[in-house]
């Protein structure tokens, strides 16, 4: 499940490191605080190359982040991950231009709307449909 989350960062918890299998980890999780009428915390994963995204974002900064919510069982009990994948400040977001609509060109032609006229038969000759 892919999501955008706006809100506040309003924490950063310490950067959790170590080794498995396939290599050393790091990790950092952040506490963002959405901007809505009832705000949530929710704590966001930030892992490897993202932690130099969240260096970047200052305590109180709006921005919006794009997660992947993901649950995996473990000893019978289930853990649920909200990892991020892209980070935007709102600065940075409102900096993007809108795309424009693009114009009609000039071989466009206006298609008049019907009128009641159109509808009307005006014609003398009388038709029996009937099937009887």
């Amino acid at each position: 499940m892919i999501l955008d989350i706006t809100g506040k960062l309003i924490q950063k918890l310490d950067i959790q490191s170590g080794e498995n299998a396939r290599g050393p980890w790091s990790i950092q999780n952040a506490i963002i605080e959405t901007i809505e009428q009832y705000p949530r915390k929710i704590c966001i994963s930030f892992g490897g190359e993202r932690i130099g995204d969240l260096e970047k974002i200052t305590l109180g900064d709006k921005i919006t982040i794009s997660v992947n919510i993901d649950s995996r069982e473990f000893n019978g009990k289930w853990y649920t991950t909200v990892r991020a994948w892209r980070v935007q400040s709102s600065d940075e977001k409102s900096n993007q231009q809108p795309a424009t609509a693009s114009q009609p060109t000039d071989n466009y032609q206006a298609v008049p709307s019907p009128t009641v006229n159109d509808f009307v038969d005006n014609s003398e000759e009388e038709i029996d449909d009937l099937p009887f």
